[in-house]
């Protein structure tokens, strides 16, 4: 009768496995039919998870996350109530933010009329085209008669499909306040979700994605959608990480197709998302060169991979395009150095805040004196933010991340805050400079420091596991007060981790305009185009950009990330209107409607420069006498209608 091997001893019949090696990269999943998730989500180490046909593969021994060697946390399991939970406090929280926003969705915006109101014109432009025009969607009704005008500024393609339904401008402002808080919700739920993915308790999680979407970098940003729409990113990451990791070809693919959805969205985020893929491919591949796999890859999760990647190259491709013909159209489109220089600052920028929070603008404004960008270059992460993501990696006696993870996190916050400074670090711009020159894409940045976005994800994981770390050293404190009451010690933890997020959320929050949107008499309604409306200057037109999604009649102006010639010499040329020179001027430009607005508009943002509205009168524009000129006027209210009839035109403009 065969012995059985003694248990100390390997049996030499059986198969070799290789050593388990750590990598501090996720280990294979984890398990459908093992035992039930604990009550913090995550499954119990060593258990079997699902691949893509429901096999079962063994995660395998593992230290503890925060132990020399450790593998990462098992990837968590989450219930419809979770998640449901997270979304409505996510909505709950934009809606608490910005109150009373949602009370005047209709009549109000949210912070200021400069960008806000343009990019409502944008995104319902966006679903219009698609639906009337889509072979010509980058063909915008400004800047007529220019074409691929939508490539001007960042397109929120993305959006586009939330302007299939609705028109006119109320229907437009309704859609970008909706957006509006869609965006802060989805960065709520995107960072915890990947929180989640990494590690984090259900506390902490709830820490990183208040800290992502409410940190005080976010508040200076606020009016531009396309800069506070990053919840994409955490989601898209979290997709990926938890798709290969359960061997899930379809979460895979859901990966790659919210990074493709993130990247229409506009290359100021799309760009250095797609330099942060690459640069985790590369790592990837160091990896798995060096035989440290962390994940299996069948080739049912390489099909997936290849068709995601397919789209967003696809999407990125289709993108780009335009945005390449505009630069060479238009010389004034390509960043110049000194434009750069503008928008850079020193190490001063990283300790100053917004002069909008209710929190650390005055405190930090002696900083702030000396950055030049007083909106952009304001990159102080918060006190508290600070601290727990100090805590979080330093994560003494036990982290709930692996040290790698830990690592790379910081290695994350101290390039991002590099390079956000842009030329300002040192004399000759490097190392900022080196991106410039040389990497595709970031010689067409006009604001370096929006880098920081990413950022802010990254102070916001190590925010959620130095909140987790430090609840988990109070619990015994809790517990001695509780004496034996369960039921108190776990009120008193979950009251501590409340304090938290409520000092997270409060020190992001920041002063938040709630201006009433002027909207357009209807006696302006159903004009002939190509028409202008004044007085032209950068703050009025974007009013005026707004008012022609009644209809998207042609207009010769708007509001660009660069200069125009042409739309220089339009405001010039209106200093005297009505006069001969306007007029033929008008004429040149095939203008035969003029609206000239007698009423000025409450709570423009003032003008940079030397810029002033033309005419600056509207009132003595208006009295002037137009015989002789051939146009028509009459008077509708506080507007002055002209139409322009045929008759001599300038003999040339600028282009």
């Amino acid at each position: 009768m065969a012995q059985a091997a003694p248990v100390c001893c390997a049996d030499p019949s059986a198969p070799r496995k290789p050593p388990l090696v750590s990598t501090g990269l996720p280990s294979p999943a984890s398990s459908p039919a093992g035992p039930a998730a604990p009550a913090d989500g995550h499954l119990p180490a060593g258990a079997a998870s699902p691949g893509e046909g429901g096999e079962a593969r063994a995660a395998g021994p593992e230290a503890a996350p925060g132990e020399p060697g450790a593998r990462w946390a098992p990837s968590p399991s989450f219930g419809v109530r979770e998640l449901v939970l997270v979304a409505l406090g996510a909505v709950a929280l934009a809606v608490l933010t910005t109150w009373p926003l949602v009370l005047h969705m209709s009549s109000r915006i949210a912070p200021d009329l400069g960008d806000p109101v343009r990019t409502a014109w944008e995104v319902a432009w966006v679903g219009h085209a698609m639906l009337h025009s889509p072979l010509h969607l980058f063909d915008a009704n400004a800047f007529y008669p220019h074409p691929l005008s939508l490539a001007f500024s960042d397109s929120l393609l993305g959006y586009g499909p939330a302007a299939l339904f609705g028109s006119g401008t109320v229907a437009a402002l309704v859609r970008y306040n909706l957006l509006f808080l869609f965006a802060y919700s989805l960065c709520l739920v995107g960072g915890y979700v990947l929180a989640r993915e990494i590690g984090l308790s259900r506390l902490g999680a709830v820490a990183a994605g208040v800290a992502f979407a409410y940190a005080p970098y976010r508040v200076t940003e606020a009016g531009h959608l396309h800069v506070i729409s990053s919840g994409g990113i955490p989601l898209a990451l979290f997709l990926l990480l938890r798709g290969y990791r359960r061997g899930s070809g379809r979460i895979v693919l859901a990966g790659w197709l919210v990074s493709a959805w993130q990247v229409s969205l506009g290359f100021t985020l799309g760009m250095q998302y797609a330099y942060l893929l690459a640069v985790l491919a590369v790592l990837l591949a160091l990896f798995w060169w060096r035989g440290r796999r962390p994940f299996a890859i069948t080739r049912r999760l390489a099909i997936y991979t290849a068709v995601g990647v397919a789209v967003l190259g696809a999407v990125t491709i289709y993108q780009a395009r335009p945005y390449l013909r505009v630069s060479h159209l238009y010389p004034t489109a390509k960043r110049t150095i000194k434009e750069v220089e503008n928008y850079s600052s020193g190490p001063a920028a990283l300790l100053s805040a917004s002069s909008e929070n209710r929190v650390w603008g005055d405190v930090t404004s002696g900083a702030r004196d000396h950055v030049h960008s007083k909106n952009e270059d304001v990159f102080f992460p918060g006190g508290l933010i600070l601290v727990l993501a100090v805590l979080g990696l330093l994560g003494i006696g036990g982290s709930p991340l692996t040290r790698r993870l830990r690592l790379g996190l910081l290695a994350g916050v101290v390039c991002c805050s590099v390079l956000a400074m842009g030329l300002g670090l040192t004399g000759a711009g490097y190392p900022y400079r080196l991106l410039f020159d040389y990497a595709p894409g970031w010689n067409g940045v006009r604001v370096p420091g929006r880098i920081f976005t990413l950022g802010t994800l990254f102070y916001a994981l190590l925010a959620g596991a130095g909140a987790q770390w430090l609840l988990g050293r109070l619990r015994p404190l809790w517990a001695r007060i509780g004496d034996g009451r369960p039921r108190l010690a776990t009120s008193l933890g979950a009251l501590a981790g409340g304090v938290l997020v409520i000092g997270i959320l409060g020190e992001g929050a920041g002063h938040l305009g709630h201006p009433v949107v002027p909207q357009p008499a209807k006696a302006e309604t159903g004009l002939p185009g190509p028409r202008l409306d004044l007085p032209t200057d950068g703050a009025h037109d974007r009013i005026w950009q707004y008012f022609s999604t009644d209809g998207f009649y042609e207009i010769p102006i708007g509001n660009s990330t660069f200069d125009m010639p042409a739309v220089d010499d339009v405001r010039g040329g209106m200093h005297n209107f009505p006069d001969r020179r306007s007029v033929e001027k008008l004429r040149y430009y095939k203008i035969k409607t003029v609206v000239l607005h007698l009423a000025p508009i409450k709570d423009l943002p003032p003008n940079h420069g030397y810029v002033k509205p033309e005419p600056n009168d509207p009132a003595a524009a208006a009295a002037k006498p137009v015989a002789g000129l051939g146009v028509t006027r009459r008077f509708a209210g506080d507007s002055v209608i002209y139409e322009i009839g045929p008759g001599p035109a300038a003999l040339h403009g600028r282009g």
